[in-house]
């Protein structure tokens, strides 16, 4: 009688991380306008990835928001590509690029969902001047309480801002519908009486956007740039910290 050995059992191999199987994101729709370089303004509505970092060019501003243009303060949902803003560091621009989203009251998990609410007169009179709301991808400018003005100048985002008495999370019950704008350069705008930014992704889209695919994927909602140094400089840094001992500004 023989007695069958024990077959070795063959070592395993661990996955690399760049050959792991990940899960895609999930996704959702917003709407795009641009402007085209014969002057006209095309539509269109896409798929975006349900990340921060493609989140966030679109959900800034909220429907009602006022921006001060040439004509007067103006709703953000009524400017269009084409029009132009006044912004603080070069005066009237065009808008080369508007994105929207709306986020559905029947999705609690919703990030955009959460918007920051800002009461009237929250940093000072007329800032803002009613109360405000603003969606999580929104920046706004802060100017250092101490030091050089210009150098202690940062964009922060204005969920750094909260203090849980004049500036706070709230979550509307019904749908919300949020907006961003690209203009030829980096700038700041009012809106209700406080200083946004106009969107730029940042110094380190390059570094986030780790593959040519999701490069494409991100560059595909800007029609109208061929490349990310397309966007320009930033005028003023953005905020990725709370070190700035920072007030927004006047």
């Amino acid at each position: 009688m023989t007695t069958e050995r024990p077959r070795p059992t063959p070592p395993v191999t661990p996955m690399r991380a760049d050959t792991a199987i990940t899960a895609e994101p999930p996704r959702r729709r917003v709407e795009i306008a641009w402007l085209r370089r014969n002057g006209d303004v095309q539509l269109a509505t896409q798929s975006i990835p349900a990340i921060p970092l493609f989140e966030d060019c679109f959900a800034a501003f909220t429907h009602g928001t006022l921006l001060q243009t040439p004509q007067g303060p103006t709703a953000i949902e009524d400017i269009l590509p084409g029009d132009h803003v006044i912004t603080e560091q070069h005066g009237p621009q065009p808008v080369l690029w508007r994105g929207s989203m709306t986020c559905q009251a029947n999705t609690p998990h919703d990030r955009c969902r959460t918007l920051t609410r800002i009461t009237a007169d929250g940093f000072g009179i007329g800032r803002p001047l009613r109360d405000m709301l603003i969606g999580p991808g929104g920046r706004l400018l802060c100017r250092a309480r101490s030091g050089p003005t210009r150098r202690g100048q940062a964009l922060a985002p204005v969920t750094m801002l909260h203090d849980g008495a004049s500036v706070f999370a709230v979550t509307p019950p019904g749908a919300v519908q949020l907006y961003h704008l690209v203009l030829p350069i980096h700038a700041t705008l009012r809106a209700n009486g406080l200083e946004m930014e106009s969107y730029h992704p940042g110094i380190s889209l390059r570094a986030t956007l780790q593959t040519g695919r999701q490069m494409a994927q991100f560059l595909a909602i800007f029609p109208h740039i061929d490349q990310p140094g397309d966007f320009g400089p930033l005028a003023i840094p953005h905020m990725t910290d709370g070190s700035l001992d920072a007030a927004p500004a006047a």
